[in-house]
């Protein structure tokens, strides 16, 4: 009878670690973030190069990561970023020069998987004889430097 309380009072005691490690388990120290460029406006045209910067909502870290990217598929993955909320701003250098800026969570168990997506806008095609340049009317009566003589 002993032997058998024993075992018993092992394997419930083994149970009780095992639930007290489960409450104290660390949570993941960096999570992996995905931003999509959706160019669909341009025919999918691939996006040169990005500048990602992600820094926290409190101010306590001055550009978590602040680097120029080149895209792949017009996808970006960023690795190794810890957890919290971010100020999200993505730039985009090149052709399609748009910005987009966004407040959000990161964290290991969000429910869109740390996805984020942005659209581009339409590139509007560059034309050298659509430039218009006014011509501009000097008055001189109205240059300080002009205003003692003409007074005078």
């Amino acid at each position: 009878m002993k032997p058998l309380l024993i075992v018993l009072l092992l394997v419930s005691l083994t149970g009780f670690f095992q639930a007290e490690a489960q409450i104290h388990k660390k949570r993941a120290d960096s999570v992996l973030v995905k931003i999509t460029l959706d160019n669909s406006a341009n025919k999918n045209a691939p996006v040169d190069s990005v500048l990602v910067i992600l820094d926290r909502f409190d101010l306590t870290g001055a550009g978590v990561i602040k680097d120029v990217i080149y895209p792949i598929n017009n996808q970006i993955e960023l690795r190794n970023v810890p957890e919290g909320k971010f100020y999200i701003t993505v730039i985009c250098l090149g052709i399609y020069q748009d910005n987009f800026s966004e407040i959000s969570y990161v964290y290991e168990k969000r429910k869109n998987n740390n996805e984020f997506s942005f659209r581009l806008r339409p590139a509007e095609p560059f034309d050298p004889n659509d430039i218009k340049i006014p011509k501009e009317k000097v008055d001189f009566q109205k240059l300080s430097i002009f205003r003692k003589w003409w007074r005078g």
